[in-house]
């Protein structure tokens, strides 16, 4: 298949592209002209014959027009996903996944790839303190992050039903893995592990989530591609969920660390934080899909590569 991957400097959108080299699928790279590390994500396939990259914004038509072009499947991995950013300044926000979101599937009503998959968040349902939320849940964002998200995922619905596009959308849990933004919460805590420090926790540390290995979304969205049905909405989640005290914890054991948790008044860093998320990924199941990767394999495989790898985050 010769597949477009909005967003393919990201954290997910780069193992995904890697994933369909090795797997011998031809594939266009598109994403803002980023830094020399996040680049550094798809160093192991620039150059191969089968990957082709083009820079451009999501947000500015003139990029997306003509990205569809020639593609058999298209998937949208492209959006501003910091919470806390989003918070400070929604802008950003809106323009990347509302505005982008548009643009792309203006670019896919014109060129008619055979299939449109739009990568989306738990977070659009907002929280659910018992049980899990299903893919017929109403939604009810909490940030600017989530509702952004939340308005792009209703745009995709309303081409697949006006113009027919062919269309899937995803919503998955927190990733993590090899290559994950140094901001985000495993790395930042890892890397504070190794270096003895205190590390930080929001409120009391109860927040609950699911947590996945991006390895296992990324085998989820090809198993899809294969088996998923047009006009449907699945949930990419694993079965394993831990308050963030838990995690942490694992983190401070894998790295032999003497540092202890420094909790953090989160009022007004993040207003309204969301206390658990759960999504049920039966729907998904039923197609033969299931996790290769625990949270204990997936979090040890995750901090070896962060030792191995200082780099990351301190250049």
């Amino acid at each position: 298949m010769k597949i477009l991957v909005t967003g393919v400097y990201g954290f997910i959108g780069s193992n995904f592209a890697r994933m369909a080299i090795e797997l011998d699928h031809q594939v266009v790279g598109f994403s803002r002209n980023s830094n020399s590390k996040n680049k550094q994500r798809i160093s192991s396939i620039v150059g191969n014959p089968n990957f082709t990259m083009i820079n451009g914004d999501m947000s500015n038509s003139n990029d997306t027009s003509e990205l569809c072009e020639g593609v058999d499947v298209v998937i949208n991995f492209a959006a501003k996903t910091f919470v806390d950013h989003s918070i400070r300044d929604p802008k950003p926000f809106v323009d990347s996944n509302i505005v982008g979101t548009f643009n792309l599937l203006e670019s896919a009503r014109r060129y008619k790839p055979s299939l449109y998959i739009q990568i989306s968040t738990d977070e659009v349902y907002g929280p659910i303190m018992e049980g899990a939320h299903t893919e017929n849940s109403p939604l009810n964002p909490g940030n600017p992050y989530s509702a952004a998200k939340a308005a792009g995922d209703m745009l995709c619905l309303s081409y697949a039903n006006t113009y027919k596009i062919p269309l899937i959308i995803t919503r998955t849990e927190n990733n993590y893995g090899a290559f994950q933004h140094p901001q985000k919460a495993i790395p930042v805590w890892t890397k504070k592990a190794l270096a003895n420090e205190p590390i930080p926790l929001y409120g009391d540390g109860k927040h609950i989530r699911q947590w996945l290995h991006v390895q296992d979304h990324c085998h989820a969205i090809f198993l899809l591609i294969e088996r998923g049905t047009p006009g449907e909405i699945y949930h990419i989640a694993g079965n394993e969920e831990y308050e963030n005290t838990e995690i942490v914890n694992k983190i401070i054991k894998l790295t032999n660390s003497k540092s202890e948790i420094e909790f953090i008044n989160d009022n007004e860093i993040r207003p309204g934080h969301d206390r658990r998320y759960a999504v049920s990924s039966e729907k998904l199941r039923m197609l033969g899909w299931d996790t290769r990767h625990s949270v204990k394999s997936g979090l040890k495989q995750t901090v070896d590569w962060f030792k191995l790898n200082e780099w990351w985050w301190f250049k």
